[in-house]
């Protein structure tokens, strides 16, 4: 049986559509199912999904190129994760597969037979289900890429892991890369999307792309994330996070996990005083080890790592 994915990505999207998606692909795959990824962003995407011998199908952004991709493989479903594609066009054009999304709104038409929106706000969201759809939501349904292993991080902060998204419309790398503490050593990853900061000090260890962030993020004390797709996977792996808004989509899981004590928010890039409440975020999570204790362990009930199974068996009895 085989499922078909297709994730968003490019230089104003990032990576996170892509994450997700392969650690579902993964997840399917354990529970018998093939998957297939279909990639309308080109070469980028396929080091990536050979990476994890992950079979990936080239085709554009139009839902009919997506839904000749998925005729052709054969998939009895279609897993999909974009902001741009519509929703109701997409359902009519594969209406003989059953449809997966993932969700992070509750903004849009919800023609699907399962809704996947794995973010502690998401039982907050207005989400109206139409009749016959799963809705998978909540925590116990967020994906983080497979590997990672959850470990307390004791005694002082030797490295610290810098991430911000695998594209950078907004420029914030420069910005972060100016604001950095000298006195503790620094993994500063810049996304495949994204330019190089000029600007890097030199207590800082460049990775453009890395293939290897389960190593980056098991090495590191603290980390300084988006608040994307890569924050869960700091809380899975119980690494303590300091969290910085980029865009709006962002907004229900930075005050949630904010509010639930399970990271520490240090402001909107897009903020006038964001220079000011980044230092200081940057002191109180450098200096307390407490806080970098309770941080970890409240993201980490919150995210168990599990979320790509438990969707996958949903998938598997929608199928059976």
């Amino acid at each position: 049986m085989i499922v078909a994915l297709h994730a968003d990505a490019g230089a104003g999207i990032g990576l996170g559509h892509v994450s997700r998606c392969t650690g579902l692909a993964l997840a399917l795959r354990r529970h018998g199912i093939m998957p297939v990824m279909l990639n309308a962003a080109g070469t980028p995407l396929t080091a990536h999904y050979s990476a994890h011998a992950l079979a990936e199908l080239r085709c554009d952004t139009t839902i009919a190129s997506l839904c000749q991709a998925l005729h052709r493989v054969g998939a009895k479903a279609l897993v999909a994760d974009s902001y741009r594609l519509d929703r109701l066009a997409l359902r009519d054009a594969c209406a003989d597969v059953k449809l997966v999304w993932f969700d992070d709104t509750a903004s849009q038409p919800l023609a699907a037979d399962v809704v996947v929106n794995g973010s502690p706000a998401a039982v907050t969201l207005p989400y109206d289900l139409p009749a016959g759809c799963f809705g998978l939501l909540g925590a116990a349904y967020q994906v983080v890429r497979p590997g990672i292993l959850a470990h307390d991080r004791l005694g002082e902060v030797r490295r610290l892991l810098v991430t911000y998204g695998g594209a950078d419309p907004k420029g914030v790398g420069p910005r972060l890369a100016a604001l950095l503490p000298d006195h503790v050593a620094i993994d500063f990853i810049v996304g495949p999307f994204a330019d190089i900061p000029s600007n890097l000090p030199p207590n800082v260890t460049l990775h453009k792309a890395p293939t290897d962030l389960l190593g980056l993020i098991d090495r590191a004390d603290l980390a300084l994330c988006a608040g994307g797709q890569t924050l869960f996977e700091m809380a899975a792996a119980k690494l303590p996070s300091i969290a910085i808004g980029i865009g709006e989509d962002q907004r229900p899981n930075l005050e949630t996990l904010s509010r639930q004590g399970a990271v520490l928010f240090a402001g909107w890039v897009d903020s006038e005083d964001f220079p000011v409440t980044l230092a200081q975020a940057l002191r109180t999570a450098l200096t307390d080890a407490t806080l970098r204790q309770s941080l970890a362990r409240q993201a980490h009930e919150l995210v168990d790592g599990k979320g790509a199974d438990r969707i996958a068996t949903t998938i598997a009895n929608l199928l059976a």
